[in-house]
């Protein structure tokens, strides 16, 4: 009876993970404090049953930070869409939606409580979580070099600066 009762347990829905969030990571990949950033992470179906979730302006896709992360409110949107997941497949997707931002805030590691929210074919709301933990770093300065064009209307400014002193020097 007890082996029947263990075997029944693992194999129950109820009990195992059937739709999994996986290969997270911060978009750009090196976040830097001031940085906005993303979250993409890839879902699997691995349940008998289609689930469903909005893409689009809205994403089944959040997370909460322990440290080193502000939400912020970005520009709304109003394209939505449903995205269908069949039985054994996969898709991207990337979060939050698009009216809100995450912004870095200080350097550090900083642990995400990744979730996941769909629909089941019977309509009922899901959520999965997983944990991911990322590094913030401080801020990473690159001097701006001028472009080609600013280069080369600075040579064309001083040059008819140089031309124009030289001529009124002469006469």
């Amino acid at each position: 009876m007890t082996v029947f009762t263990i075997y029944f347990i693992s194999s129950s829905p109820a009990f195992a993970q059937e739709i999994i969030i996986t290969n997270i990571q911060t978009n750009p990949s090196q976040v830097h404090v001031g940085d906005s950033f993303r979250i993409n992470a890839t879902i699997v179906n691995n349940s008998p049953d289609t689930i469903n979730f909005n893409g689009g302006c809205l994403s089944p896709l959040s997370a909460t930070f322990d440290n080193n992360v502000s939400v912020g409110q970005a520009m709304g949107c109003l394209a939505i869409y449903k995205v269908v997941l069949n039985p054994g497949e996969n898709t991207t997707v990337v979060g939050p939606g698009s009216a809100n931002l995450y912004a870095a805030t200080s350097s550090g590691t900083t642990n995400a409580n990744v979730t996941f929210a769909y629909h089941a074919t019977n309509n009922t709301e899901n959520i999965v979580s997983k944990t991911f933990t990322f590094d913030i770093s401080q801020s990473a300065i690159i001097p701006e070099f001028p472009s080609m064009v600013g280069i080369i209307f600075a040579i064309a400014t001083i040059s008819t600066i140089v031309m124009v002193s030289k001529r009124h020097s002469l006469g």
